[in-house]
């Protein structure tokens, strides 16, 4: 009987001290695992650095590329001041398209006006940065704007949220009335509105934010409503079509010289501004953001059934 007790013994001793190494391996590959997920966690980060900084490099290089193998004076318009892009502080490769246009069309007092600047400056931060211009810019978000006093020493930063009523207002109380050389809105929402209304200043150079969702045809925008903040509606419903603003502009004196090519920026030239550079029909400048490329293949919808659905107005512009 004590023989097989022993026996009995050393088999459970056995078993609990094979128990007791695999719960100890257990405990390794754990360990390891939590190891290896914490290794491609950090391997994710740096890969999504490399690959913003691989987004803006892109761009850059073909920047580069079309200005030495494309002749541009053999361009036609507006696709010889689209070729000239290239982005320094802008979103969009703005830059290049407007340094482009002062190239041709010069500069006067090197004064802009900045509407919906928001924390990078916009379409003006290369020419404060950059060039030493001064200028008035403009944003909602107050705490953007204590920024952007800090990056942009020369720049008159003002907090506001602008409507038609005070945009006169505000340029004028920032000093800025009377000619200036570029003048740029984006606010997404009232866009085609405030331009309309905007009085206080005389831009050489604009550059206004279009809905590409809209179509390069049909002339339409948001109806104004002052109080309009494009986070209470689906990101296709906003702002105007570059058919309504090249009408607007018209009758302001202005004339549609070209688009950038990711569908987001039209720019136009004061009426006795460089004439050599030709007005372009919306249809010819006009293209289409890829996301809401993306959208309508998705969806299988497009911007106008979508607001026929959900009943939101749209005014036609004659």
């Amino acid at each position: 009987m004590e023989d097989q007790a022993d026996k009995a013994g050393r088999i459970e001793k056995k078993v609990l001290d094979e128990v007791k190494q695999q719960r100890k391996l257990l405990t390794e590959m754990s360990e390891r695992l939590a190891r290896v997920e914490a290794a491609q966690a950090a391997m994710a980060t740096t890969v999504g650095k490399v690959f913003n900084k691989v987004v803006h490099v892109e761009p850059d290089l073909h920047a580069v590329m079309r200005m030495l193998r494309l002749d541009h004076t053999t361009l036609p318009y507006p696709q010889r001041l689209m070729a000239k892009r290239y982005r320094l502080s802008s979103q969009n490769e703005e830059d290049g398209i407007i340094l482009a246009l002062f190239d041709q069309a010069g500069v006067t007092n090197r004064r802009f006006v900045e509407i919906g600047s928001g924390l990078s400056g916009g379409n003006s931060a290369c020419l404060a940065a950059d060039l030493g211009w001064t200028g008035l810019m403009v944003d909602g978000d107050a705490g953007h704007m204590t920024q952007v006093r800090r990056r942009f020493p020369g720049v008159t930063a003002t907090a506001a949220w602008v409507t038609r009523e005070n945009i006169n207002e505000l340029v004028t109380d920032a000093g800025f009335t009377g000619e200036v050389d570029f003048f740029s809105l984006d606010l997404d929402g009232n866009d085609y509105w405030v331009w309309e209304a905007m009085t206080a200043c005389s831009p050489r150079v604009v550059v206004i934010e279009y809905n590409s969702a809209f179509g390069g045809e049909r002339a339409v925008t948001i109806p104004y409503d002052p109080k309009f903040n494009r986070r209470d509606h689906r990101f296709c419903y906003y702002g105007a079509s570059l058919a309504a603003l090249a009408k607007v502009s018209e009758k302001k004196g202005y004339r549609l010289v070209t688009t950038e090519p990711n569908g987001v920026n039209a720019f136009f030239l004061r009426n006795d501004v460089e004439p050599s550079i030709p007005a372009c029909t919306p249809e010819a400048a006009f293209r289409l953001q890829r996301s809401y490329d993306v959208w309508m293949k998705t969806k299988q919808e497009d911007v106008y059934s979508y607001v026929a659905k959900a009943k939101l107005p749209l005014v036609d512009i004659d």
